[in-house]
Parts: structure tokens; C-alpha cells; sequence
């Protein structure tokens, strides 16, 4: 996730209601930094989880038309001593990547480590979220803002990836800077966090993402008509000497076009897209229904506020999960 800029240290008496009215000395910022290590701990770990993901992906997706053209080329060759070698050898080449694909889908690709991503993830989430509720003081917290409390639920998250500690120990956490360490109000709360994520993550991942769907699409269009305007010429030269090789090809684009639409599929981008966005959307129009709220100083209503956006939040990772986790793994299909 983006980062965010530090509250002023004195804020605009304005913005000062009574669950985040106390001086800002009075937490203890090293707790506060400790926790904010501890996020970007599992925020990095997600990110180098999601990179390898979608490297392997990529290879497969080559890999499959790859696979597909040496094989398609070997057949193709005159059926002569002379191209006995070649034809052997393109073969071999064909089965060999096609063999590694099956293998990068069966591990790389797998279902754990799909989940695997997606659960740090959730981790490094659930953990940003229990800091901004201890910094602005709402539930579970309150203006108190229990210390040992804090604690706990922080080790309450961590225990849920302790299988995932491995990946978290081969990380080092960027150093905590341009993250809040003191008491919010609400606006610095809407500042940070609200327009933080709209403008700084959601939004901008689901241009980035509807973008890269159309692209997808685009490419695989292509190729399908492609295939079928091959497929057509091939059949009227049937018998015309080197001509009548062409339909071999066909399968070539035919298996290009299934791995761009596998690739689109696996990556999930048209969801993603949709995701993002209407999270964007519903956090919008919860801080605009709050800004207009005749109550918003009022701590209960900045409480049910605070779990309002943290809940539609945890909605979207919670989304992530459920579908990355239900999908089937499927390592016998290229």
C-alpha cells in the first residue's frame, strides 16, 4: 500500500474531537513504529509473493507457445533424411518445455502459494487496520487505547501466518517513515487513511488493472481471428505445394490465443478492476456522508465511522481471499 504523511503536530483545533483529544506525547511512538515494521514486514513479503506469481505466469503462458510452436514446427518439416536430426531435435525441444510448464504449474503456480500471497497480504491489512483503530482510538480501543490490548490483537494476526514465517524472515522491512506514530482525529483519520486508500491504492490499481484486461483482450482477439483467417486460407490451398502446410499453424495460434486467455483468467484482472474500484466508490461515499453528518465530533459516530471504512476494507481482502482460496488447481493443464 501507499505511504502517508505524518500528521501535523498540532492540528487545526478545528479537527480535534474527544477520542483523539489528548497530546500526542502521550503514546509511546516506538510501540507505534514497532507496529508499523511489523506491516511492512508482511506488506513486503506479499509483494514479493504477488512478483513471483505473476513472473511464473508469464513463463508459462511463453512457455505453452513455445511448446506449442516446436512442436508444430518439427511436424511441419519435409518428411526426408535430411531433416531427420532437425525434426528430432525440434521435437525433443517442444516436449522438454512443455514438460517445465507442467512442472511451474504444479509448483510455482500452485494453490498454496497462491494462498500463501493472499494470506500475507490479509496479514499486512489486518495489521494497518488494528494501528489506525489504536491510533484514532475507536473500537475495539477507545480513548484509553489498552496498550496490552493492542498487543495482543497485533500477536492475534501474526499467529494466524506463523506457517508463513519463512517468507516474512527473508524480508527486510523498509524503514518507518511517513507513517503516523501519534493520536489522529478524525480528520487526520479521513487524510491518512480514507483518501490515502482511494486515491492512493484503489483507484489507481483499478485503472492500472482495467487497463491491462483490455490490453489482454485486445491481444487475444487478435490472435483468435488470427487463427481462423489461417485456418480459411489453409483450406483453399490444400494441395498448392508448401501452402497446404499452413494448417498446421493454425494450432499454434490457436494455442497462443488459449494462453493469453488463460493468462487473463489466472491474473484475474477484469475482477480485480471491479474490486478496487467499487471499494473506492464505497469508501467515497462514506466519507462524504460523514463530512456532512451534523455528529461527526461526536465520538460514538466517529467510532462507527472508523468501523465502517475498516469493515468495507476488510470486505475487499476478505473478498481476495475467498475467491484466490476456491479456485482450483489445475497442474495437469497448461
Amino acid at each position: 500500500m501507499t505511504d502517508v504523511k505524518q500528521p501535523a503536530n498540532a492540528p487545526d483545533p478545528a479537527h480535534e474531537e474527544s477520542t483523539a483529544s489528548v497530546g500526542p506525547t502521550e503514546l509511546d511512538q516506538d510501540l507505534v513504529r514497532s507496529a508499523w515494521t511489523d506491516q511492512a514486514r508482511w506488506s513486503k513479503a506479499a509483494g514479493g509473493l504477488k512478483t513471483l506469481l505473476g513472473r511464473w505466469r508469464l513463463i508459462a503462458a511463453i512457455g505453452g507457445v513455445a511448446g506449442a510452436l516446436l512442436t508444430t514446427a518439427a511436424a511441419a518439416l519435409p518428411n526426408e533424411t535430411a531433416y531427420a536430426t532437425a525434426r528430432t531435435w525440434l521435437a525433443l525441444a517442444g516436449a522438454f518445455v512443455l514438460a517445465t510448464v507442467a512442472v511451474i504449474l504444479r509448483t510455482q503456480l500452485s494453490q498454496e502459494r497462491i494462498e500463501a500471497w493472499v494470506r500475507a497480504r490479509s496479514a499486512s491489512e489486518a495489521l494497518k487496520e488494528e494501528i489506525y483503530r489504536y491510533l484514532i482510538g475507536a473500537t475495539p480501543y477507545g480513548p484509553q487505547r489498552s496498550v496490552e490490548l493492542f498487543g495482543q490483537r497485533r500477536q492475534e494476526q501474526r499467529e494466524k501466518v506463523r506457517d508463513l514465517s519463512l517468507e516474512a524472515a527473508a524480508v527486510t522491512p523498509p524503514p518507518v517513515k511517513n507513517r503516523p506514530l501519534q493520536k489522529l482525529t478524525s480528520q487526520d483519520y479521513i487524510q491518512l487513511r480514507v483518501n490515502g486508500q482511494i486515491d492512493g491504492y484503489y483507484l489507481d490499481k483499478a485503472a492500472k488493472y482495467a487497463r491491462m484486461a483490455k490490453r489482454l483482450r485486445n491481444l487475444e482477439f487478435i490472435l483468435v481471428l488470427a487463427a481462423a483467417g489461417l485456418g480459411v486460407f489453409a483450406s483453399g490451398t490444400v494441395g498448392a505445394g508448401g501452402l497446404s502446410g499452413l494448417g498446421s499453424w493454425v494450432a499454434v495460434l490457436t494455442t497462443a490465443g488459449a494462453a493469453v486467455t488463460s493468462f487473463l483468467a489466472a491474473g484475474r484482472y477484469d475482477l480485480q478492476a471491479i474490486t478496487f474500484y467499487g471499494t473506492a466508490d464505497r469508501l467515497t461515499t462514506l466519507r462524504d456522508a460523514f463530512q456532512a453528518d451534523g455528529t461527526k465530533s461526536d465520538p460514538e459516530r466517529i467510532s462507527r465511522f472508523v468501523d465502517d471504512v475498516e469493515n468495507a476494507i476488510s470486505s475487499e481482502n476478505e473478498a481476495w481471499l475467498a475467491g484466490w482460496s476456491h479456485e482450483e488447481n489445475k497442474p495437469d493443464k497448461p
